[in-house]
C-alpha cells in the first residue's frame, strides 16, 4: 500500500469516527407491540382474547430478555434510540474494516489478485 493510499484510509477512519461521535444517544434493542391482558376481570377486550396492545423496548441482558415499558407517547423516541444504535454498530464496523485494511498494509481488491498466475501468494 502506497502513502497516498494511507492517508486515504485514514481520513476515511477519521471522518467515520467523527460520524460515530456524533451519536450521543442510543439504546441496544428492540421496540415491539405486544398484546397483553390488563388486570380488570370484567374488560371486554380480554373476555374476548383480543387484549391490549402496548409498546416496549425488548434487550437481552445474560441470556434473560428484558422489557421496559414504552407507551404511545414515548414510541418516536425510543424507535430513533434503537436506530440510533443500529448506525452506530454499522460505523464500528466500517472503522474496524478500514483499521484491518491498514494493519495488513493492503487495499481492498479482488478477490486471488495478491496471487500470480501460479496461486502463489507475496
Amino acid at each position: 500500500m502506497n502513502g497516498r493510499e494511507t492517508r486515504r484510509l485514514r481520513q476515511k477512519r477519521k471522518l467515520l469516527l467523527g460520524r460515530m461521535a456524533r451519536i450521543e444517544e442510543f439504546v441496544r434493542g428492540s421496540v415491539v407491540l405486544m398484546k397483553r391482558p390488563c388486570t380488570r376481570p370484567t374488560c371486554r377486550k380480554c373476555a374476548t382474547g383480543e387484549r391490549h396492545p402496548t409498546w416496549v423496548l425488548t434487550r437481552s441482558e445474560q441470556g434473560k430478555t428484558r422489557t421496559v415499558y414504552v407507551g404511545k407517547s414515548r414510541l418516536a423516541e425510543a424507535k430513533r434510540l434503537v436506530d440510533n444504535y443500529r448506525r452506530v454498530r454499522a460505523l464500528i464496523e466500517e472503522v474496524a474494516q478500514v483499521n484491518l485494511l491498514l494493519f495488513r498494509g493492503k487495499t481492498p481488491s479482488r478477490k486471488g489478485a495478491d496471487h500470480d498466475a501460479r496461486g502463489q501468494g507475496p
